[in-house]
C-alpha cells in the first residue's frame, strides 16, 4: 500500500533527539530518510554509555532514527562533501539541528546546498530559532522546557519546576520542524519553489503552552506555577485509590456533573447544600470539602470508581505509567504500540504512529540503523559509484 511520503528522499545530519525525531516521523510516514554519521557515529549512539549502561538495544538511539537508512561520511572533508552535493542534487528535503554556523563552516548551509538543488527544503530545527542574540547557542531539553515557559506551569505542589518527562521540548520540536517540512512539500507540489524551514526548542514550547501565553495577553495574568495547588475544582482534579493508584476526574462543566458525582461517591446530601451548590461556592470551600472527598476515595480501588464514574458519564482517567500505557487496551486497539520483526533482535515492541490515515498509512519498517549500514548501497543508488570508485573513497577516508 502507498504511503504518503513514497518517493521523497530525506538527507538527515542531525543529531541527538529534535532532528532525528522529525526524520523519524517523515520515515514512518514514507519518505527514504538517509542518516549521515561521522565515522565515530552521532553523540546520541554514545548516550547510554555515558551513565554506565550497555544494552543489546540503546533505546535512545532507536526511538528517534527508527525506518532510516544509514550512511557515515567525514563532512570535514572537501570529498565527503562532494559526494553529500551529489546526493543533494537527487533529494528532495534536507534537515539539521546542528548550529549555523556549523553548517556554513562545512559549506552545508542553505545558500549553499540549494545552488545545487533549487527545488530543495532545508530544515533547521534550532535552539531558540533563527534570529536573535541567541540564534546560534546550544541548549537541550531541559533548557528548552525552562526557556520555554513550561517548567513555569509544571511545578510540583510545594512550587518546585519539575521537567514534563525526558525529551519532551526535543520531541516538540522534531513534530513542529516536521510539521514545517511537510508545509514546504505541500508548497513545492503547488508552486514549485524549495525553501528553509525552520524550527525551534522555543518555538515548540511556546506552542505548547500557548493556551496559557494567550490568557497572559488578554487577562495580564500569570499562570499558576502548579497546577494542582491551584486546583479549586473538585470535578477537575486527581486522586488517590486504596492501592495507592491515581485517576483523574475531568469534568469541566462542573455543575452539569455535580449530581452525578455526588451519587457516585455517596454524598447526595451535599448536591444541594448551599456550602457547595455551584461551582463559584465550591471553589471558595474547596479546603473544607477535599478532606472528604479525598477519605472517600481511598475506601476504594480505582478500578471501582473508574466503572462508577463512567456508568454516570462523567469523563475520568486513570493516570498510566508506561506499563499501564503499554497494556491500556485502548493503546493496543489503536495500535499505539507496534511491533517490529527485526532479523538480529527479534520482535521489538516500539511506540506506534499517532496519526491514520485510511488509504495510505504509515507503517514502522524497521528499527533504527547500525552505523554505516547502507553506506555503499545508497552512494552506488545514489550517486552511481562503482566499487573501484567506492575502494577510492574509502581510502582517501571519506567513510
Amino acid at each position: 500500500m502507498t504511503k504518503p511520503l513514497q518517493g521523497i528522499r530525506v538527507l538527515d545530519w542531525t543529531a541527538w533527539q529534535q532532528g532525528p525525531v522529525a526524520t523519524a516521523l517523515l520515515a514512518d510516514m514514507g519518505a527514504e530518510v538517509i542518516k549521515i554519521e561521522p565515522p565515530e557515529g552521532e553523540p546520541g549512539r554514545g548516550l547510554l554509555s555515558m551513565y554506565g549502561a550497555e544494552l543489546p538495544l540503546n533505546f535512545y538511539y532507536q526511538n528517534q532514527n527508527r525506518g532510516k537508512k544509514g550512511i557515515v561520511l567525514d563532512l570535514a572533508k572537501d570529498k565527503a562533501r562532494e559526494v553529500l552535493y551529489k546526493m543533494v542534487e537527487k533529494s528532495d528535503v534536507f534537515v539539521t539541528n546542528y548550529r549555523e554556523s556549523a553548517a556554513r563552516r562545512l559549506k552545508l548551509d542553505y545558500e549553499t546546498l540549494k545552488q545545487y538543488n533549487p527545488r530543495l527544503i532545508y530544515a533547521l530545527s534550532s535552539s531558540f530559532g533563527p534570529k536573535g542574540p541567541d540564534a546560534d547557542k546550544m541548549s537541550a531539553d531541559f533548557a528548552g522546557q525552562a526557556r520555554g515557559g513550561m517548567l513555569s506551569i509544571s511545578q510540583s505542589e510545594d512550587l518546585v519546576p519539575t521537567p514534563i518527562g525526558a525529551g519532551f521540548a526535543d520531541e516538540v520540536g522534531g513534530v513542529m520542524t516536521a510539521y514545517g517540512v511537510l508545509l514546504a512539500l505541500l508548497v513545492r507540489e503547488r508552486f514549485g519553489i524549495g525553501q528553509r524551514v525552520d524550527a525551534s526548542l522555543l518555538g515548540g514550547q511556546i506552542e505548547m503552552g500557548r493556551l496559557q501565553f494567550q490568557m497572559y495577553f488578554m487577562m495580564g495574568i500569570v499562570p499558576p506555577g502548579s497546577v494542582m495547588a491551584a486546583a479549586r475544582n473538585p470535578l477537575y482534579y486527581v486522586y488517590q485509590d486504596r492501592d495507592g493508584k491515581w485517576f483523574a476526574v475531568a469534568a469541566l462543566q462542573a455543575d452539569r456533573f455535580w449530581p452525578q458525582f455526588c451519587k457516585v461517591l455517596g454524598i447526595e446530601e451535599l448536591e444541594k447544600d448551599p456550602r457547595f451548590e455551584n461551582q463559584t461556592i465550591r471553589g471558595q470551600k474547596f479546603d473544607e470539602l477535599k478532606p472528604r472527598l479525598l477519605e472517600i476515595i481511598s475506601m476504594k480501588p480505582r478500578d471501582e470508581w473508574l466503572k462508577a464514574l463512567d456508568e454516570a458519564g462523567i469523563p475520568a482517567a486513570p493516570v498510566n505509567d508506561f506499563a499501564d500505557l503499554a497494556a491500556d487496551p485502548q493503546v493496543i486497539a489503536n495500535e499505539y504500540v507496534v511491533e517490529v520483526d527485526d532479523p538480529i533482535h527479534g520482535k521489538v515492541k516500539v511506540p506506534g504512529i499517532p496519526v491514520k490515515l485510511s488509504e495510505t498509512p504509515g507503517k514502522v519498517e524497521r528499527l533504527a540503523n547500525e552505523l554505516g549500514q547502507h553506506t555503499e548501497e545508497v552512494l552506488m543508488e545514489i550517486c552511481g559509484y562503482t566499487w573501484d570508485d567506492l575502494a577510492k573513497l574509502r581510502d582517501e577516508g571519506v567513510y
